[in-house]
Protein backbone atom coordinates (compact mmCIF):
# COMPACT_ATOMS: atom_id res chain seq x y z
CA UNK A 1 0.00 0.00 0.00
CA UNK A 2 1.72 3.59 -1.19
CA UNK A 3 1.45 6.52 1.16
CA UNK A 4 -0.12 9.36 -0.95
CA UNK A 5 1.20 11.62 2.83
CA UNK A 6 3.90 14.30 1.98
CA UNK A 7 6.72 14.26 5.02
CA UNK A 8 7.94 18.00 5.68
CA UNK A 9 11.08 18.65 6.60
CA UNK A 10 11.31 21.38 9.03
CA UNK A 11 14.66 24.04 8.13
CA UNK A 12 16.86 24.41 10.51
CA UNK A 13 18.01 27.51 9.23
CA UNK A 14 14.04 28.68 10.95
CA UNK A 15 15.61 30.80 13.54
CA UNK A 16 18.06 33.10 12.12
CA UNK A 17 15.63 33.87 9.14
CA UNK A 18 13.09 35.01 11.91
CA UNK A 19 16.02 36.91 14.06
CA UNK A 20 17.09 38.64 10.86
CA UNK A 21 13.69 39.68 9.60
CA UNK A 22 13.23 40.86 13.65
CA UNK A 23 16.02 43.12 13.60
CA UNK A 24 15.62 47.10 13.44
CA UNK A 25 15.88 49.04 10.71
CA UNK A 26 15.69 45.78 8.56
CA UNK A 27 14.89 46.24 4.74
CA UNK A 28 13.16 43.55 2.59
CA UNK A 29 15.01 44.90 -0.26
CA UNK A 30 18.36 44.19 1.32
CA UNK A 31 17.68 40.78 2.43
CA UNK A 32 19.76 38.70 1.31
CA UNK A 33 23.36 41.02 1.73
CA UNK A 34 22.20 41.30 4.84
CA UNK A 35 21.92 37.11 5.79
CA UNK A 36 25.17 36.66 3.82
CA UNK A 37 27.12 39.63 6.26
CA UNK A 38 26.23 38.35 9.29
CA UNK A 39 27.15 35.10 8.09
CA UNK A 40 30.62 36.38 6.71
CA UNK A 41 31.30 38.04 9.94
CA UNK A 42 29.93 34.77 11.78
CA UNK A 43 32.18 32.65 9.84
CA UNK A 44 35.14 34.51 9.38
CA UNK A 45 34.80 35.17 6.13
CA UNK A 46 35.11 32.14 4.88
CA UNK A 47 31.62 32.02 3.64
CA UNK A 48 28.30 33.62 3.11
CA UNK A 49 26.29 30.70 2.89
CA UNK A 50 24.29 29.44 5.90
CA UNK A 51 24.08 26.05 4.89
CA UNK A 52 27.67 26.09 4.07
CA UNK A 53 28.23 27.51 7.48
CA UNK A 54 26.18 24.86 9.13
CA UNK A 55 27.45 21.91 7.22
CA UNK A 56 31.40 22.54 7.32
CA UNK A 57 31.67 24.65 10.17
CA UNK A 58 29.24 23.65 12.71
CA UNK A 59 31.49 25.30 15.65
CA UNK A 60 30.43 28.49 13.88
CA UNK A 61 27.09 27.96 13.49
CA UNK A 62 26.87 27.00 16.95
CA UNK A 63 28.30 29.85 18.47
CA UNK A 64 26.42 32.39 15.79
CA UNK A 65 23.32 30.86 16.95
CA UNK A 66 24.01 31.00 20.48
CA UNK A 67 24.63 34.54 20.56
CA UNK A 68 21.84 35.66 18.01
CA UNK A 69 19.51 33.98 20.03
CA UNK A 70 20.38 35.45 23.47
CA UNK A 71 20.96 39.17 21.93
CA UNK A 72 17.25 38.89 20.47
CA UNK A 73 16.03 37.57 23.61
CA UNK A 74 17.61 40.23 25.84
CA UNK A 75 16.30 42.97 23.50
CA UNK A 76 12.56 41.20 23.85
CA UNK A 77 12.87 41.32 27.07
CA UNK A 78 14.23 44.73 27.55
CA UNK A 79 11.57 45.93 24.96
CA UNK A 80 9.19 44.42 26.99
CA UNK A 81 10.04 46.19 29.99
CA UNK A 82 9.94 49.37 29.05
CA UNK A 83 6.56 49.08 27.50
CA UNK A 84 5.13 47.61 30.76
CA UNK A 85 6.57 50.74 32.53
CA UNK A 86 5.68 53.33 30.05
CA UNK A 87 1.79 51.77 29.89
CA UNK A 88 2.31 51.74 33.93
CA UNK A 89 3.02 55.36 33.69
CA UNK A 90 0.77 55.96 31.43
CA UNK A 91 -2.82 54.53 32.85
CA UNK A 92 -1.62 56.07 36.19
CA UNK A 93 -1.88 59.59 33.62
CA UNK A 94 -5.48 58.66 33.29
CA UNK A 95 -6.31 57.85 36.60
CA UNK A 96 -6.10 54.00 36.78
CA UNK A 97 -4.71 51.53 39.38
CA UNK A 98 -3.13 49.08 36.59
CA UNK A 99 -1.98 45.78 37.66
CA UNK A 100 0.52 43.75 35.36
CA UNK A 101 -2.06 41.61 34.03
CA UNK A 102 -4.39 44.68 33.07
CA UNK A 103 -0.82 46.27 31.59
CA UNK A 104 -0.36 43.58 29.40
CA UNK A 105 -4.19 43.06 28.60
CA UNK A 106 -4.15 46.83 27.23
CA UNK A 107 -0.54 45.95 25.41
CA UNK A 108 -1.64 43.25 23.78
CA UNK A 109 -5.47 44.69 22.59
CA UNK A 110 -2.91 48.13 20.86
CA UNK A 111 -1.08 45.27 19.32
CA UNK A 112 -3.83 42.84 18.27
CA UNK A 113 -2.32 39.53 19.69
CA UNK A 114 -3.52 37.23 22.57
CA UNK A 115 -0.58 37.15 24.63
CA UNK A 116 1.68 39.55 25.53
CA UNK A 117 4.84 37.48 24.77
CA UNK A 118 3.56 37.95 21.20
CA UNK A 119 3.59 40.90 20.71
CA UNK A 120 6.41 41.24 17.92
CA UNK A 121 10.18 43.70 18.45
CA UNK A 122 9.30 46.29 16.28
CA UNK A 123 5.21 46.29 17.90
CA UNK A 124 6.87 46.81 21.00
CA UNK A 125 9.40 49.60 20.25
CA UNK A 126 6.32 51.25 18.57
CA UNK A 127 3.90 50.89 21.34
CA UNK A 128 6.56 52.34 23.75
CA UNK A 129 7.05 55.33 21.40
CA UNK A 130 3.68 55.72 20.93
CA UNK A 131 2.52 56.15 25.06
CA UNK A 132 6.23 57.50 26.17
CA UNK A 133 5.40 60.87 27.82
CA UNK A 134 7.01 62.89 24.92
CA UNK A 135 4.03 61.72 22.81
CA UNK A 136 0.89 61.41 25.39
CA UNK A 137 1.75 65.05 26.66
CA UNK A 138 1.25 66.34 23.30
CA UNK A 139 -2.02 64.65 22.78
CA UNK A 140 -5.09 66.44 22.73
CA UNK A 141 -8.11 65.90 24.79
CA UNK A 142 -10.34 64.19 22.07
CA UNK A 143 -7.11 62.43 20.75
CA UNK A 144 -6.23 61.27 24.31
CA UNK A 145 -9.94 60.03 25.14
CA UNK A 146 -10.57 58.20 21.52
CA UNK A 147 -7.01 56.25 22.11
CA UNK A 148 -8.13 55.41 25.68
CA UNK A 149 -11.59 54.17 24.57
CA UNK A 150 -10.12 52.09 22.32
CA UNK A 151 -7.94 50.57 23.95
CA UNK A 152 -9.72 50.52 27.55
CA UNK A 153 -10.36 46.85 29.40
CA UNK A 154 -12.02 46.58 32.26
CA UNK A 155 -10.22 47.29 35.53
CA UNK A 156 -11.45 45.77 38.53
CA UNK A 157 -9.44 47.59 40.73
Amino acid sequence: MESNMKTTKSNPHTWFFRIVTSMERYNKDFEKVIREGIILEYSGGLTGSLSELYSNHPAKYTQMKRELTRQSLDELDNARKRLIAVLFSFLKDNDEKPTMQYVKAVACKAAKVDTFNDIPLNQLKFLYRTFGTKNTKNWTELERKLIWSALRKENKN
